[in-house]
């Protein structure tokens, strides 16, 4: 069925060239036969016209074409060669940039356009497993070093990375971890790191591992306390929950260990660690907190009231001190703004010489 394009109205000067195209036309028309159906406008190039106030031309037969001469056949070259001089500037635009490519839609705008796609619910809780976990650090179990008695770490991190999976955690903070178990527990993982090799190979110790297909780094900072006689940065993390677009911080540290001037160290810590959770508590967003605190009642105590912080082990301080029931562990897992359950003391690390620590977890429900 053969098909017309409407027309639109066209300024004075386009009829001109209309007509001094259509006198071409006519006389190439009184040499040969040409098929009424050559020039014909598609549906689309019809709209073109109405819009920009031009004209588009395509030739197009129904039936096979004529055997034409080669003087018929140049004729029809200046034809259209004298039509296409007197097309206007946005039709000949139109007719050069008809057959790009379209670019390749954005996914980022093409998934927030999607009506299926659920937005963020802010107000929606949603639970965290968070664990923390001193290593043993690799420097320690290498000839020489001062735990012999414990496999390489290249036999231990493998072990660490099954305990994280065995835990089940979504976040853990790692201490003395260095740059090669790090790296194996990554690559074993998949999980993300702050700061990983951010501050450099010397200060991977205290990075904080996280499942990234589960949460979104918003941002990462650090404040200092000292350890065993010289300054060492404590990781800072935002957090945002994929699901909900919740957002929230998880600190993990590492005070000094031991007595005498170690030990005013360690208060020292303690005493920071207090004034950074109140600062991070003042923006409103829910606080974990996690590490190998080299201390038991005595740091909850100083701690856990003054900074508002709930165990995942237990304990109060309604009407005085109550640390959680024995037996009481160095590893420390806390939050503010949150409620925990299944809190797990896993002795098994010690017991198979993967750390000289224990595996300890809880999951967290941010209401």
């Amino acid at each position: 069925m053969r098909r017309h394009a409407h027309r639109a109205r066209r300024p004075r000067g386009s009829r001109v060239a209309s007509v001094v195209v259509g006198a071409v036309l006519a006389t190439a028309l009184a040499v040969v036969s040409f098929d009424p159906q050559a020039l014909h406008l598609h549906r689309s190039d019809a709209r073109s016209v109405a819009v920009d106030k031009s004209s588009s031309v395509q030739r197009q037969s129904s039936r096979p074409a004529p055997t034409l001469t080669a003087g018929e056949i140049r004729l029809r070259e200046r034809a259209a060669a004298a039509m296409q001089q007197r097309l206007d500037p946005v039709s000949r635009s139109a007719a050069r940039t008809r057959h790009r490519p379209h670019p390749k839609p954005d996914a980022k705008k093409q998934a927030k356009k999607d009506p299926a796609q659920k937005p963020p619910q802010v107000d929606q809780p949603f639970d965290v497993t968070v664990g923390t976990f001193n290593l043993l650090g690799s420097q320690h179990t290498v000839p020489g070093g001062d735990r012999s008695g414990f496999p390489p770490a290249s036999v231990r991190t493998p072990a660490a990375a099954a305990l994280m999976a065995k835990h089940g955690v979504d976040i853990v903070g790692t201490q003395e971890d260095q740059t090669d178990q790090l790296a194996g527990l990554q690559a074993r993982t998949g999980f993300a790191a702050y700061p990983g090799l951010a501050w450099g190979s010397a200060e991977t110790d205290n990075s904080i591992l996280y499942n990234p297909d589960k949460f979104e780094f918003v941002s990462g900072s650090k404040f200092i306390i000292p350890f065993m006689g010289r300054p060492r940065p404590q990781p800072i993390l935002r957090l945002r929950d994929r699901a909900t677009g919740r957002e929230f911080y998880v600190v993990n540290t590492h005070p000094s260990a031991h007595d005498g001037r170690y030990e005013v160290e360690r208060r020292h810590g303690e005493d920071v660690l207090v004034s950074v959770v109140n600062q991070l508590k003042a923006t409103g967003l829910p606080v974990l907190v996690t590490g190998d605190m080299n201390d038991r009642e005595i740091f909850y105590c100083r701690v856990a009231p003054a900074a508002g912080l709930v165990s995942a082990s237990g304990g109060s301080y309604g009407d005085g001190c109550h640390p959680p029931p024995l037996p009481v562990a160095v590893d420390w897992v806390l939050g503010s703004g949150v409620t925990w359950s299944g809190y797990w003391r896993d002795t098994a690390p010690v017991e198979n010489k993967v750390s000289d620590h224990f595996f300890v977890s809880g999951t967290a429900q941010i209401g």
